[in-house]
């Protein structure tokens, strides 16, 4: 029993613990219908030798199938969701030979009766595991509930809902996020200063919870550095130019003191354009999110700083995480944090291909 590990089978351990492979299998699979005796002894050779199962081996020879849902916001073209998906395509690709399909469903974001019914219709269909971009948080614990109690492991990304209790999750820490946007545009300020606050409003929307988070780490760096900052807070609606447009130059011309601007949202290049447009090059902006809009604007100078948090990097990792846990057995640590990406003009062609 000397052997290097790579030439030790269960076999070997089955000869040397007098007992069938089939045991043996049981034991490392903890399967059950072995005796207490049983399972110390083979654990116990197990451990003398530092025996460690191919699971990607095992995984290729089983029979089992596993099927994956991830709940995503529908998009559209070059919209974030879209990059979310990227990364649930490449980890699904990854698990083909495993013998794993991954379902992707999608819900209205600005709709809280669609999130309702999306989650309903992916948790019907029983799935061995579930990928899941939360909205706000009354509902998005409703479900997870339903979630826990049928034992279904669930991931979440992009937003973290602090009471439920997921498999992992991968994404930005949003109050830290916020909290880093307003050190980024005000650090500097040394009288009192002006800033723009916009937000996005669609009937039927709650805040959701990831850009809850972000303001309360806006204001949280406010108040500890005790900032002299008098906040002009707009609502753009989505998908109405107009409207959008007469807000903006209700709150920029009606206060021109104003010399800062941030934005929660991947929708930054909304109020860039309307800066570029109108020659408000003097206002430092931050935004959010590596869209190839945002970025024309960063690359002009018209977006001071735009932090970006990966997202196929965080779906991606979201399948890896449910595989890892339900395929391969091993285990996976609960809270993996995003890096917070500062992209400013200079180091942009740098980033992801831009």
């Amino acid at each position: 029993m000397n052997n290097i590990q790579g030439k030790i089978k269960i076999k070997d351990i089955a000869e040397k613990a007098g007992v069938s492979a089939g045991t043996v299998d049981r034991v490392l699979h903890n399967r059950g219908n072995v005796s207490e005796e049983t399972k110390k002894r083979v654990k116990s050779i197990i451990a003398e030798i530092n025996y460690t199962p191919n699971l990607y081996a095992s995984a290729l020879a089983s029979k089992k199938t596993f099927v994956f849902r991830a709940v995503i916001p529908a998009y559209s073209s070059g919209e974030y969701w879209e990059m979310i998906e990227q990364g649930i395509r490449k980890g699904a690709q990854e698990l083909i030979d495993f013998k794993v399909s991954i379902h992707v469903h999608y819900y209205d974001q600005y709709n809280q009766e669609s999130f309702c019914r999306t989650l309903e219709e992916a948790i019907s269909y029983k799935p061995d595991g579930m990928l899941l971009a939360p909205s706000v948080k009354p509902l998005t614990l409703q479900y997870t509930g339903q979630l826990e109690k049928k034992g279904i492991p669930y991931v979440f990304i992009d937003s973290r809902v602090e009471e439920a209790h997921p498999l992992a999750y991968f994404g930005q820490d949003s109050l830290r996020s916020g909290y880093l946007g307003a050190k980024l545009l005000l650090s500097q300020k040394k009288e009192c200063c002006d800033v723009a606050v916009f937000s996005f409003f669609h009937p039927g929307q709650v805040a959701a919870n990831q850009i809850s988070l972000r303001m309360e780490g806006f204001n949280s760096y406010i108040r500890e550095k005790e900032i002299d900052c008098r906040q002009h807070r707009a609502t753009l609606a989505v998908n109405d130019e107009k409207k959008n447009e007469l807000e903006m130059k209700r709150l920029f011309f009606e206060n021109p003191k104003i010399e800062a601007a941030i934005i929660f949202s991947s929708r930054s290049y909304i109020v860039a354009e309307f800066l570029k447009n109108n020659n408000l090059n003097h206002i430092a902006m931050i935004g959010y999110d590596l869209l190839e809009k945002n970025v024309h604007y960063l690359k002009n100078n018209t977006i001071s700083y735009l932090l970006a948090q990966r997202p196929e990097e965080q779906a991606y990792k979201g399948i890896k995480a449910l595989s890892d846990h339900l395929i391969f057995k091993k285990q996976v640590s609960s809270v993996h944090y995003a890096p917070i990406d500062i992209l400013t003009q200079e180091n942009i062609d740098f980033c992801l291909g831009f």
